[in-house]
């Protein structure tokens, strides 16, 4: 694994190359968030905005990592609720955006297509989703289904 100092070195690199934001993932062994890692690594890539991938989905506790994440000043976390996709960890996903209260944005990641994505959003609240990209295709239906929900939706949404 690359030491602290050398990806702070990165970061420093990127934000001078024109970087929007950085995706980062630190854990302990024993499935926490690497708090003085994580915290150096925030410090570092700003004013770039921070996003923690889903080894936020292997934390032993979901609640207390979202927590841990809003005190170190993480912008946003990619997660599917622990579960192999965000469709089936929606209920989680649910309570992780009210328990994140626009403290941190909660972007639903894995399994998202333009079958699932308007109920997703629809049932948990998020306003950023996350999805691979294979084919335009799928970009364009996944932006469809998200339309259809506009007018209804109270929130304003993104596409990550």
């Amino acid at each position: 694994m690359p030491s602290i100092a050398r990806c702070s070195s990165r970061f420093g690199g990127r934000k001078t190359r024109g970087a929007r934001g950085i995706v980062t993932g630190a854990l302990t062994p024993t499935q926490h968030i690497a708090d003085d890692r994580l915290a150096e690594l925030v410090v570092t890539a700003h004013p770039l905005p921070v996003t923690f991938h889903r080894a936020f989905d292997v934390c032993s506790d979901l609640a207390v990592a979202l927590e841990r994440l809003i005190q170190l000043a993480v912008d946003r976390v990619l997660t599917s609720g622990g579960a192999p996709t965000a469709p089936e960890g929606a209920a989680r996903i649910s309570r992780l955006v009210i328990q994140a209260d626009r403290r941190i944005e909660i972007l639903a990641g894995g399994g998202i297509n333009e079958n699932n994505v308007a109920r997703l959003v629809h049932d948990t609240g998020v306003r950023e989703v996350h999805f691979s990209v294979k084919d335009a295709e799928k970009v364009r239906g996944v932006v469809r289904a998200l339309q259809s929900t506009e007018p209804h939706s109270k929130r304003p949404f993104g596409i990550i």
